[in-house]
Order: C-alpha cells, then structure tokens, then sequence
C-alpha cells in the first residue's frame, strides 16, 4: 500500500503549522436564521419541497380481519335470534293450544297465526300478541311493581287491551270481529277517538272494505264453541256455515241451488273433523253434502244452478 502525503508535506519543520491555525465560532445573524425559516415554511405550505416515503415491512394482519369477521357475524346472528319473533301457526281444519310465558292460553282455531315479540315481553313487560285468523284468549292477570300490566292483541286493524279475561278475536276476509266472554274489554278502531268499552256478552265488528263499526249483544257460545270442539248453529244460515267452512277448512263450497244459502240453522255440529262435520249437516238440512276434490258441493233442492 503507498503511503498518503500530508497536506503541507513530510517535513517536519513543516508541523509547526498545525499550532499556528485557530479556529473560532461564528454565529450566524438571527435575522438570516428567520429568513431561511420562513422560506423553508413557506415551501412546505407551497408543496414545493417533496420528501420520500421509504416503505416498513408490512406485518400480517389476516387473523386480525378473521377475528373482526367472526365477532360482526356472531353479533349478527344474535340480534337476529334476540329480535326474532315466536310464531305459531295452524293449518286448516287444525286447532291448537298456545301457552304464552305469562300463562296466558291462547286457542287457535284452523288456519291462524299467532306472534309476539320475546325482546318486548322480557325486557319491556310489554305482553302485545299479533293475530291473523281466528283464536281465544285466556289472559293471566299481572303486576309488575304494584302496577297491572296491560294484555295487547293485534289484529289487521284492531287493537284490543286487556288486563285478565277470556275473549275471542277473528279477523277473516276484511272483518274484525271481538266477543267478550269474561272481564272487560277495550278496543281501539281506526277514526275512532274514544276507545270502546266492553263488557262480557258485547260484540264489536269492524268491517273494512265498508268503514262500518258494529256492535251488540251476543250469546258467547255462537262465537266460541269453535274451542270446544263443535259449532253452535243457532242463528246462522247455511250460506254463513259454508263461509266458515271455506275460512277454516280450507275448502271451496258450491251450491247447486243459491238459494240453499238462506237456509236457518239450528242445534249443534261437531267441528274436529270435516267429514264428520259435512255428515252431521246433511243429517240436520236434509241436503245432498258431499266432498269431491276438495271442493264441497250441495245439492238436491228444487231449483240446480252452479255457482
């Protein structure tokens, strides 16, 4: 390796220069330090200096979008379960028996839906039930801090409150009706200001299509003894049966002569089962009842014209 030369050459009487050079600080003027610093401000504000990102090495994050996933999708489906309404559901010709949590009994009758919410009756004690079709109620009384809690039910149009009795509410083919077995009643109809009160033997019916309100005084068992199993013919005619036939059973009734349909009924059906139910009827009318393709055909009077 050559050797490097000094800056004032090899002689030695040349070092005697190192101890002769004196350094001093100089200090610059604070007004130049203030004017760099205010261009330098002025160029960021500007955009005219630029800079260079240098880019760190990216850490896996996948399991971090995993975990966020899992947790939004198990929070999802506990909202859902949480604000899911309980339904149940009866076919034609069925009838079922619902206890609701407050121990309240419902009884459905053929081709209704009942549903409330278990978020509202849990955490707001609010017992509200929605009703399509037809069903019974046997309301439990309750008090939450010395306070009645109020019984809801909720038709198309309706809403009935209650706080512990036994009442039957349908709701069929644009017509509400309530029947008032036991306690009191109140009802609330569209366009109605002021509440209807009932009492036990009342019955109000709300009929849509026509805006028309209506109420009366009953016998209960004409509009409940569906329940028990059997329907009470009194004061209807054959024309209103085959309507409930059509409305519960689920089958079509043709007459043969229309007017079969003003017929008046008496006495008591059986109602489980519609065979049993369309032999009992010929019994009681002297008619030709029969069942053919799921459609009930009744004949066999003076004049025969298809409906």
């Amino acid at each position: 390796m050559k050797k490097s030369k000094t800056i004032f050459g090899d002689k030695p009487e040349n070092t005697g220069i190192w101890h002769s050079i004196k350094f001093s600080r100089r200090k610059l003027p604070e007004e130049l330090i203030s004017k760099e610093k205010h261009r330098l401000f002025s160029e960021l504000q500007e955009g005219s200096c630029t800079s260079t990102a240098i880019p760190l090495p990216r850490k896996e994050t996948k399991w971090v979008w995993y975990a966020a996933a899992s947790i939004v999708l198990l929070m999802a489906m506990g909202s859902f379960l949480f604000l899911k309404e309980n339904s149940f559901e009866t076919s034609y010709g069925q009838i079922s028996t619902v206890k609701l949590p407050d121990g309240t009994t419902v009884t459905l009758n053929g081709n209704s839906v009942i549903s409330y919410s278990p978020l509202s009756w849990n955490l707001f004690n609010t017992r509200k039930v929605r009703l399509e079709g037809e069903a019974f109620f046997e309301v439990e009384k309750k008090k939450v801090n010395g306070e009645k809690v109020k019984f809801q039910v909720v038709t198309t149009n309706l809403n009935i409150e209650v706080l512990g009795t036994r009442f039957n509410v349908a709701d069929r083919e644009s017509v509400e009706t309530v029947v008032l077995e036991e306690g009191s009643v109140q009802v609330n109809i569209p366009n109605l200001e002021i509440p209807l009160q009932m009492v036990p033997g009342d019955f109000v019916g709300y009929d849509e299509s026509k805006k028309r309100i209506l109420q009366m005084v009953v016998l209960t068992e004409e509009y409940t003894s569906w329940k028990d199993k059997y329907i009470l013919l009194d004061n209807k005619t054959l024309g209103e049966l085959a309507q409930i036939i059509t409305t519960v059973y689920g089958k079509k009734v043709v007459f043969k002569n229309m007017e079969d349909k003003k017929i008046p009924l008496e006495g008591k059906v059986p109602s489980d089962e519609i065979h049993v139910l369309i032999s009992a009827l010929s019994l009681a009318t002297k008619l030709d009842i029969d069942i053919e393709n799921e459609v009930v055909i009744i004949s066999n009077s003076a004049q025969q014209v298809t409906k």
